[in-house]
């Protein structure tokens, strides 16, 4: 009987996780599509402007109303997400690259190779995210390719960390023993054998930073450090609707909707990989 009720518990207990990812991607799939083909979707040019059609509410011509300069702020919705999408898909693989590459290498190695980046990457984590996104861009200037490296460095000891605690538990392992004794290269064993050991957790670390890039983005943006106008991203959108809330609230809602539906797809996936990786769920 127990043989029997144990598959149902284990059903049960992957199916939130199952769930969550199948939500998420849901999500990200229309918020991708929309992103994708926004020149074929956005019913009007995002930046054109008219004087003549400022603050226009809600409408059959203009779905979310306009802006100050009279400018579609659906189309310019659309247009910000390829730019906010980008960069944060952008700045997570680079960290995830970089970070995964010189963790498993120093974890591999250690010795005072692993005692150097570890400092280093303390020292780089003792500073607050947003505090060191802002000084990175500040020194770089703003510009977008500025705003992936800076969001790139502050993902990075994420990944470093993930990278070098799973090559510092793997190396020590028989079978890893075993390769050196037959000779084989340390090239071939961190790629043969330990990168596909950490690639299911350096994955679900990636999906779970992609939101915080979204958030760090957005929140840069909202500073005036994102990409600079007239490119519409929607940190940008929402700083602009803040300046003119009085005239029409919407332009920070619309806006701060899109982030926040974004943010809600990726941590469902996110968090729906993490369960459904955890061994505990299985026990």
């Amino acid at each position: 009987m127990s043989e029997v009720a144990r598959p149902d518990r284990r059903v049960r207990r992957f199916a939130p996780g199952r769930i969550a990812i199948v939500a998420g991607a849901a999500i990200m799939s229309a918020v991708m599509i929309a992103a994708v083909f926004a020149p074929w979707l956005a019913p009007h040019d995002p930046y054109a402007q008219s004087m003549l059609a400022r603050f226009r509410p809600v409408s059959a011509e203009y779905w979310l109303g306009t802006d100050q300069f009279g400018r579609d702020t659906f189309s310019r919705i659309l247009y910000g997400l390829r730019i906010t999408l980008c960069t944060a898909f952008a700045s997570t693989a680079l960290a995830m690259l970089a970070g995964t590459a010189v963790g498993i290498l120093s974890g591999y190695y250690g010795g005072r190779l692993d005692r150097w980046l570890s400092a280093a990457n303390d020292l780089l984590m003792s500073f607050p995210q947003m505090v060191a996104g802002i000084i990175i861009v500040a020194l770089l200037g703003p510009g977008v390719g500025n705003l992936i490296i800076a969001i790139a460095i502050t993902a990075f000891p994420a990944f470093y960390r993930m990278a070098r605690s799973a090559a510092l538990a793997l190396r020590e392992r028989d079978y890893i023993d075993a390769c050196r004794v037959l000779g084989y290269s340390d090239v071939r064993i961190v790629a043969r054998h330990l990168l596909p050991e950490t690639l299911d957790d350096i994955i679900i670390v990636a999906t779970l930073w992609l939101a915080t890039a979204v958030r760090t983005e957005s929140s840069l943006a909202f500073i005036g450090l994102g990409a600079p106008p007239p490119a519409a991203t929607l940190g940008g959108l929402v700083r602009e609707g803040f300046n003119n809330l009085l005239d029409y609230p919407g332009l920070a809602v619309w806006p701060s909707l899109a982030i926040l539906v974004v943010m809600i797809g990726l941590n469902l996936m996110g968090d729906g990989l993490r369960d459904a990786n955890d061994p505990r769920a299985s026990a």
